[in-house]
């Protein structure tokens, strides 16, 4: 019901604000390089050296005076101070230079610090603008453009990221202090979070992220909210997207608001799509040969909606505040996904825009209480945390050997409940920080459907960990901490009584055996950080991991279509451990920033699903594919590069690699992305006009290298180049401020496959030309 009216209230939002009028000062002020908002500008009155004002996180500013003109200063650490005069009723965009002056180091403590648990890890934020430049259907793919991220994906509406070679359970996504669950463990399962819900991302890189769990190999991914505007104000925005593609239409509105100590937050979002074109008119899958009308892929249209609130209250010493979010998608899946496909088929699906069975569809409601005080000489932190997943995987039953029953098309229903409890407490000083925490999560899974998957279970995951850093000297950092984990999983007997085991019997087939195991154990990790003349920075850690099994590793036992294979759980398997290694070096100055990252992690029994050889009895199964454990070990880097080559022209580069070896086998791992380089040129020309400033052009051409190195029966993927461009230019309209920006992906049309999309194992490539426009404002 939410979803029809997201459109309406993005342009009604758009309509208002551009509309609004008011005699006030009002304004923006921008880094004049990378054209973002500047948070924390003082803006003071020349005549009396009165401040004014400082700027908030969207750069603006506002204030009222009886004058009708003034000169103001405006001044911002690390960049050139200006003076301009201005009137009232007059644009005001303000553009500051970045300064050539070497800074002197600037200790900053803020109310509410958390940033200990990531010290000495390679860690990327992506802001709220880059978001907006970089959007593409599903956050997963957006945040691919960041070196060392990559994604998994299932047509255009499903995709989940991967970072350095790792997926599912091994990547922590955590929204507001709470690990998202939902069922993460599926490859062809996305992330459960709106776009719109989002204002900045955190992405650490490596295993010592102890405050989040020991399981997450790859890292972390924070999902941040805005934070308090800390004075009686409203300020919002919205955006507007289409895509010609897929004929993509997308809306989403943000409102931050606080009243004395009272704020209020909402966001929404709704995004629609059709049939998405692929270069190609035929593909070929199991020695068959089908067309595709017109290029278009069958049944690939869908929605995605989300919402979320927040209100909270924020003293002098504390802040608490409660959200709820859903998320609500429906994508359809490609004829063949979920069952050997048929030109009858193909051709019989009408309406582009509703999918039509097979499909998915996901509602994820969440709930969280996050409340932080200042005590004991430190902070004091409490996260609550209650999430719904319920997933339903729609297939026609008569298509895998069974009849139309009482469960419908539901193949797999899964409902997950999840309750949360983080506590911790950081401390510091000038030569010392430490934090300690406990986590506690209840984990309930109740299954339905005609089809089998995994079970009912329950699970109680425990984790106590321990901190601290130490300056040794003024420019050098130690980074430590130990984490203990306890997890109990009990899992339910499932037992079929439609398939007979052996087939031909009378004898139901049980395809899960109860399962009741305990895990425990310790994860630590060491890190060193080092500065020097205060443009080089190295840090280096070592971890040692713990994961435990998740409950697709030790209890599935059905055909999980929209991954091609009948997969087998194992409860047998032990908890996964390893070793890891990772350096940061950065260097940084006013025209170059250059960060290279090597890393190498060494496993003793990684976990993953391998071929068996043996023939599944399930009908579309093909052969059974067994999870196992094999020592291997991974290892790779990422490489970035942001270069002013001018005042108008900046190059970026952004690298990755990774390599796996399984030594029990010596071959590589299953789903490693190839060696892929993404790399892009801006000009930006210095105009502030009073309605437009600095406008940009840029081309972009992403380089991928062949996968060959690849695990038993899985594909080969040859290597491949896109190219794209951009157009954009900031602008402003009555007091309002925003972005237009112009975007064609895939610029050449070209024909290409990528290695980690699920339907590369039907030979289908990837979306074709694709144009799009973005509108944003915000006021």
């Amino acid at each position: 019901m939410l979803q029809k009216y997201f459109l309406t209230i993005s342009f009604l939002l758009i309509s208002l604000i551009i509309s609004a009028q008011n005699n006030n000062y009002n304004g923006v002020v921008i880094d004049s390089e990378s054209r973002t908002p500047l948070e924390g500008v003082s803006i003071k009155d020349v005549e009396n050296e009165e401040i004014l004002a400082l700027t908030d996180k969207g750069g603006k500013f506002s204030f009222t005076r009886q004058k009708k003109s003034l000169v103001l200063n405006f001044h911002f650490l690390g960049f050139d101070e200006k003076e301009v005069k201005v009137s009232v009723g007059k644009k005001i965009i303000i553009s500051l230079e970045p300064s050539l002056q070497e800074l002197d180091e600037v200790d900053v403590h803020s109310h509410g610090h958390d940033e200990l648990s990531l010290s000495g890890l390679n860690t990327t934020s992506v802001s709220s603008y880059d978001l907006e430049v970089q959007r593409a259907t599903t956050i997963s793919e957006t945040l691919s453009k960041t070196a060392g991220v990559s994604y998994i994906s299932t047509g255009v509406g499903i995709s989940k990221p991967t970072v350095r070679g790792m997926a599912g359970s091994r990547v922590v996504v955590s929204v507001d202090g709470v690990k998202l669950e939902d069922q993460q463990w599926g490859m062809d399962h996305g992330l459960s979070v709106g776009q719109s819900t989002v204002d900045e991302v955190e992405i650490a890189k490596g295993a010592a992220t102890l405050k989040y769990g020991s399981d997450g190999l790859g890292g972390v991914i924070r999902m941040k909210s805005p934070e308090p505007l800390g004075e009686d104000k409203v300020e919002g925005s919205a955006i507007l997207n289409y895509k010609s593609n897929n004929d993509y239409f997308g809306g989403e509105f943000k409102v931050n608001a606080q009243k004395n100590k009272v704020f209020y937050q909402l966001s929404g979002g709704y995004e629609d799509f059709g049939n998405y074109q692929v270069p190609a008119t035929r593909f070929d899958y199991l020695g068959g040969i089908y067309q595709i009308t017109n290029g278009f892929l069958a049944n690939t249209g869908g929605n995605i909606g989300s919402i979320k609130g927040t209100v909270g209250f924020s003293g002098k010493k504390w802040v608490t505040s409660v959200s709820y979010s859903m998320f609500d998608q429906m994508v359809g899946l490609f004829p063949g996904a979920t069952g050997i496909p048929t030109q009858s088929w193909i051709d019989s699906f009408g309406n582009a825009r509703n999918p039509e069975i097979p499909r998915q569809e996901i509602i994820h409601q969440m709930v969280t209480i996050n409340s932080h005080v200042d005590t004991w000489g430190g902070v004091l932190w409490m996260d609550l945390g209650y999430q719904n997943n319920d997933r339903r995987e729609l297939s026609d039953p008569t298509r895998h050997g069974r009849p139309l029953g009482d469960d419908g098309f539901t193949a797999n229903g899964l409902d997950l409940q999840t309750v949360s409890t983080n506590i911790h407490f950081d401390k510091e000083n000038k030569k010392k920080k430490w934090e300690v925490g406990v986590a506690y999560e209840l984990q309930e899974n109740t299954r339905s459907g005609y089809d089998f998957l995994i079970p009912d279970y329950l699970q109680n995951t425990f984790g106590a960990y321990g901190i601290v850093g130490y300056k040794l000297g003024s420019n050098l950092d130690l980074i430590g901490g130990v984490r203990f984990d306890y997890i109990s999983f009990a899992s339910e007997q499932f037992t079929d009584t439609f398939f007979k085991d052996p087939p031909g019997s009378d004898n139901p087939w049980v395809r899960a055996e109860a399962i009741n195991k305990d895990y425990f154990n310790f994860a630590g990790s060491f890190g060193l950080q080092w500065t020097m003349f205060k443009v080089i920075n190295a840090n280096t850690n070592v971890a040692k991991t713990f994961r435990a099994p998740t409950a697709n590793e030790l209890a599935a036992n059905g055909v999980h279509h929209g991954t091609f294979r009948h997969e087998q759980g194992d409860p047998n398997l032990n908890p996964e451990e390893g070793y890891q290694w990772d350096i940061n070096l950065s260097y940084s100055s006013k025209k170059l920033n250059v960060s290279f990252s090597p890393y190498f992690n060494y496993y003793t029994n990684y976990i993953y699903l391998a071929a068996s050889g043996d023939a599944s009895t399930l009908p579309d199964a093909g052969q059974i594919y067994r999870y196992t454990e094999s020592a291997g070990y991974f290892f790779g880097h990422e490489f970035m590069l942001d270069w002013e080559i001018s005042p108008s022209f900046k190059f970026s580069n952004a690298t990755e690699y990774v390599y796996a070896v399984n030594t029990d086998l010596n071959r590589s791992f299953p789903f490693i992305p190839p060696l892929a380089t993404l790399n892009e040129i801006t000009y930006t020309a210095n105009i502030n006009h009073s309605f437009f400033s600095k406008p940009f052009v840029a081309f972009n051409a992403e380089l991928v290298q062949a996968q060959n190195r690849v695990d038993r029966n899985e594909k080969r993927t040859e290597g491949y180049a896109a190219f794209g461009f951009k157009m954009g230019t900031g602008f402003s309209i009555n007091n309002v401020y925003g972005n237009l920006l112009f975007k064609i992906d895939n610029l050449t049309d070209n024909v290409y496959m990528r290695h980690l999309s699920r339907y590369r194992i039907l030979n289908i490539p990837e979306p074709g030309r694709n144009f799009s426009v973005s509108l944003s404002a915000w006021f």
